[in-house]
């Protein structure tokens, strides 16, 4: 072979090597680009963008092109001032045409791999899925994909007044007089457009599962209660977060003054036009930290508009009346450490105690929160203040209530690991850092190579991908060669210790804490709807949640009022032998399968459980 066709096969070899994929969408052909061994599609549109006519208003399929699209680069994000935590400087960045979504997958054709998509965070306001944080793109999916055999998706959304403002202009340009939601409605919108193209990139479109964090994990919650959201995914992951919405007329206020500050004369409809003729980074002239202080502000969110959310969520999940997916949600050791003030009195511990908690409280948070009497020992408690009242405990709620109302099954986790970087292992484990290790992004991070990347890092990365990619694909965790991460009940409140060497032995996370901020938020405890609603939905036999770490419970037709409950281990012999009672306790027993005989008259009624996580 001569020196000329020598280097001509080369190039083609290498152009080769670095080609993508072509895939049809209902839209059109997209072309990728190789990454490692998966193909990464980035800045496919979704929606037309939200411009001109479109702003505020709910999103609209992508005009189909004819010739092949490249998808070889992310879209901007969405107009926004980002904030670093803790800092109260910021970038203004983003453009108004930023509904696109990002995929990455080891094959395209027809497969059936499960879909990871994540809706990133940052307080409704700020964030998007190119977010450089540590040198490295955070939310880039190409280690997840290649490593669990998945296939990774992260979208946008609008944010702050673009996604969320409600306004009576608006409310005028729609037959059902509501407006708001236009973030959450493009969140749909995304999952609708996965749903439909998905396999044409080897994913499953029954096999979809959402997570998120912060923001992001509100959003998640969210969509778990929204009734437009059904049939769109099928397992969810909250991380930091817990879903809230706002009352429509609160909203609706905060919409009329903001709006009023830019255009104080007027009609509604006319405030309106004028927003809509502004370049939209002048929208954010009065947005401010989501982070400020180590205090969450969720300035803007989705609202109970009777549509896209027809009843608060606490209430949603109460009434048995949501989509019912497995669901795994969590939080972190030392939440608002970052963003916390750096330096911190004793004094100032007792006056956050006595600003937000009840008088009658007020003595048990100091006890449970000593003021110390240095710097260090002040800011610690500080610390754990807004990390509980914020994360811990309305973590605790969410895994409590949706427990006790579906049979799928719930997992809870914590993630205390610690970077090895000296400057940031005094924070702990701080807001967003498990992000790092999920995506399994922290060995590209500037911050984490070469030096600082240790083996206990490594560790969380794997085995926070195993967990995440096992839940994806079955709903449940664990698999071979994992610790057993027990499944929540409302009872024991178990979950899984994420750190080098994750535990899942523990139960009760913080329980006097999150006891107490329940009691100052006025919380009171779930009950459970599954088995009346159930019941009445089919009147089958079930005991569920099914696997569990020891207490199930009994599905019975109304009609049985006299019973015996026995249940047999896989040997024959009989371990439990109860009467007229609709919970069967196994946590003395050992995990395994166990056969459970229902005897009442004439009806009998034969079932498997699983336990699994609790006793060796």
């Amino acid at each position: 072979m001569s020196k000329r066709l020598w280097i001509l096969s080369a190039f083609f070899l290498f152009r080769t090597g670095l080609s993508g994929q072509t895939v049809e969408t209902l839209s059109g052909k997209i072309e990728g680009t190789r990454n490692g061994t998966v193909y990464q599609f980035l800045g496919i549109p979704f929606a037309k963008p939200p411009i001109g006519s479109l702003r505020w208003k709910a999103p609209v399929g992508p005009d189909p092109w004819t010739t092949i699209l490249s998808a070889s680069q992310y879209a901007p994000v969405c107009p926004q001032k980002r904030f670093e935590q803790g800092d109260t400087t910021y970038v203004l960045e983003g453009n108004e045409d930023c509904l696109y979504l990002n995929i990455w997958t080891p094959k395209t054709g027809p497969g059936n791999r499960a879909v990871m998509v994540f809706i990133h965070g940052g307080g409704n306001q700020q964030g998007g899925a190119s977010q450089l944080s540590g040198g490295t793109y955070l939310y880039s999916g190409k280690n997840l994909a290649e490593r669990g055999d998945v296939v990774v998706v992260t979208i946008q959304y609008r944010l702050g007044p673009l996604g969320f403002l409600v306004h009576p202009g608006l409310e005028a340009e729609n037959s059902g007089k509501i407006s708001g939601n236009y973030a959450v409605l493009d969140q749909i919108l995304a999952l609708t457009w996965i749903k439909n193209n998905i396999s044409g990139f080897g994913g499953d479109p029954s096999k979809v599962m959402i997570f998120g964090e912060s923001a992001g994990g509100v959003n998640v919650g969210n969509l778990i209660v929204s009734p437009l959201a059904a049939g769109l995914f099928h397992r969810a992951c909250v991380q930091s977060a817990a879903p809230v919405i706002s009352s429509y007329p609160d909203a609706r206020n905060k919409g009329i003054d903001f709006v009023n500050r830019f255009v104080p004369a007027g009609t509604d409809v006319q405030k309106i036009a004028t927003l809509r003729s502004l370049v939209a980074d002048s929208l954010l002239r009065y947005m401010t930290s989501p982070l400020s202080g180590g205090v969450t502000q969720m300035n803007w969110q989705p609202v109970l508009d009777q549509v896209v959310f027809t009843d608060f969520p606490a209430r949603k999940i109460q009434s048995g009346n949501y989509n019912k997916v497995p669901l795994m949600v969590g939080s972190n050791a030392e939440e608002m450490s970052l963003s916390a003030p750096q330096v911190v009195s004793p004094a100032m511990v007792n006056a956050l105690i006595n600003n937000t908690v009840p008088a009658a409280l007020q003595s048990t948070a100091h006890q449970l929160y000593p003021s110390g009497s240095t710097a260090a020992e002040a800011r610690t408690s500080y610390v754990a203040i807004l990390t509980d009242a914020q994360f811990t405990s309305p973590v605790r709620r969410t895994a409590q209530c949706v427990s006790q109302n579906q049979m799928e099954p719930v997992w809870r986790y914590f993630f205390t690991h610690k970077h090895t970087i000296p400057q940031l292992a005094s924070y702990g484990s701080y807001h967003g850092m498990e992000l790092f290790y999920e995506f399994n992004n922290w060995e590209n991070a500037t911050l984490g190579q070469p030096f600082f990347f240790k083996p206990a890092d490594d560790s969380v990365q794997q085995v926070m991908l195993k967990y995440w990619v096992n839940f994806a694909k079955t709903g449940n965790p664990n698999g071979s060669g994992l610790p057993v991460w027990p499944q929540y009940s409302s009872a024991k409140d178990c979950f899984m210790n994420i750190k080098a060497t994750p535990d899942g032995s523990y139960c009760g996370l913080r329980t006097a804490r999150s006891d107490l901020w329940d009691a100052a938020a006025g919380f009171t405890n779930c009950t459970t709807s599954v088995e009346t609603e159930d019941v009445e939905k089919n009147g089958k036999w079930a005991v569920f949640p099914n696997p569990s770490s020891g207490i199930f419970y009994l599905k019975l037709p109304a009609v049985l009022n006299r019973y015996q409950v026995t249940v047999y281990n896989s040997s024959g012999q009989t371990c439990l032998q109860v009467e007229n009672v609709k919970q069967i306790d196994l946590t003395s027993q050992k995990d395994g399968l166990y056969l459970v005989d229902v005897t009442g008259e004439d009806i009998i009624f034969r079932g498997k459980v699983v336990k699994m996580g609790t006793k060796p």
